[in-house]
C-alpha cells in the first residue's frame, strides 16, 4: 500500500537592502526574490512538518 506524505519545510535567511524607507526596502526585497537575486539555501531550517494526505480509501 502506498501513502502520500507531504513534507513541508520552513527556511529563512537574512538579506540586506539599501532603501530610503522600510516599505521601499520590503518592496525591493520582494522584487529581488521574484527575480532570483535573493535565494534561500538549505541549512537555515526553522521547521519541518510531515503531513499525511487523504486518499480515496479514507
Amino acid at each position: 500500500m502506498k501513502f502520500e506524505i507531504l513534507i513541508e519545510e520552513t527556511i529563512s535567511d537574512t538579506f540586506y537592502v539599501d532603501a530610503e524607507t522600510r516599505e521601499k526596502a520590503l518592496s525591493l526585497a520582494r522584487e529581488k526574490y521574484r527575480q532570483g537575486a535573493f535565494i534561500l539555501e538549505p541549512g537555515h531550517l526553522l521547521d519541518v512538518k510531515f503531513i499525511p494526505l487523504a486518499t480515496d480509501e479514507e
